[in-house]
């Protein structure tokens, strides 16, 4: 019996070792990841605050333009799906925001919605675009719908790709209901002590999990694309970053009575089977946005624009077309 009990203790003892073994990684050099995925259109521009914004300017300069905007530890390289179906229609800005993707960490340490509205200007200043569309997904929705409340003037059509809004009660309770199909490492990251650990052990099963708690069919969850994740992940000084910020902290400021301040045309593009975001929360967008149009995919997770970019593409197509056209009439 001891024999076995000894066995089974160094069965177990081995076991837990090589878990956190093969979970800890270091910082990979920028170099390294900017040679593996800054290709295609990739560009960077140095901003006076030492940030250093991963962009691509893709699609047909003389044609209306689309900012795009990732969510919280997503990339730029989320809608490479969607931009090529889009690039003969409109002229396509994709960017990595600060902490994120291969922008990474920022001299300024800033990660508030406020910078990151600031780099969307920054680029579009940049790159001589005064009216565009925005179109965010997740947390980039967030950030999109306050910068077309900000910037009415700039802003000619908004596009909410399972967005992120503002949490009621029934919000927050539809929320701690699902949380258990949430990404691990975001319900882990509630920890001070864990994030601390969080710095060095970041083993690649929390960005398999996360990716296939994100998308309805499973898969789309493949190997490449949660490596993807986790890579840029790991480049140097983006976990302190993203460990950094705070969930929630953004919603708790407003009340859903904020979107009615939104003038853009606005198209919501929500998943049923979202397990991050509820589709139910599209509700708000839909009660309080006068010029809104929702459209609710089956089948469909927290990232339409990767899980269905044909259909998404579609819809952007058609509903900017028209709107566009109709807002340019009446000038």
């Amino acid at each position: 019996m001891k024999k076995v009990l000894k066995t089974t203790s160094l069965f177990l003892f081995l076991s837990i070792g090589i878990l956190i073994f093969t979970g800890i990684y270091f910082d990979i050099q920028r170099e390294k990841l900017e040679t593996k995925y800054a290709t295609g259109a990739s560009q960077f521009l140095d901003l006076p605050d030492g940030a250093r914004i991963h962009f691509r300017d893709e699609g047909k300069t003389d044609k209306p333009a689309i900012v795009l905007l990732h969510g919280f530890n997503g990339s730029l390289l989320n809608f490479e799906r969607l931009v090529p179906l889009l690039a003969n229609n409109f002229r396509l800005v994709s960017l990595d925001l600060p902490g994120f993707g291969l922008t990474g960490a920022t001299p300024n340490a800033d990660y508030t919605t406020k910078n990151y509205m600031d780099t969307v200007t920054s680029i579009t200043n940049y790159l001589g675009i005064n009216k565009f569309s925005i179109a965010g997904n997740s947390m980039g929705g967030g950030v999109a719908w306050r910068y077309a409340i900000e910037y009415p003037s700039k802003v000619e059509g908004l596009i909410l790709l399972a967005s992120s809004g503002v949490m009621t009660k029934a919000d927050r309770d539809r929320f701690e209901k699902r949380k258990d199909n949430s990404p691990i490492v975001w319900r882990l990251m509630g920890s001070s002590v864990i994030k601390k650990i969080l710095m060095y052990y970041t083993p690649r099963f929390f960005a398999t999990q996360g990716l296939k708690a994100s998308v309805f069919n499973q898969e789309l969850a493949t190997k490449e694309y949660a490596r993807q994740f986790h890579d840029l992940t790991l480049l140097e000084g983006s976990r302190k970053a993203i460990l950094s910020m705070g969930f929630g902290s953004r919603d708790r400021m407003y009340g859903p009575e904020i979107f009615k301040k939104i003038i853009a045309p606005t198209l919501v593009i929500h998943g049923k089977e979202d397990n991050i975001i509820g589709v139910e929360s599209s509700e708000s967008f839909k009660k309080n946005i006068k010029h809104v149009e929702v459209k609710v995919y089956l089948d469909t997770g927290h990232l339409p624009m990767y899980e269905d970019p044909k259909r998404t593409a579609n819809d952007i197509i058609k509903f900017l077309n028209i709107e566009l056209n109709n807002s340019r009439s009446n000038e």
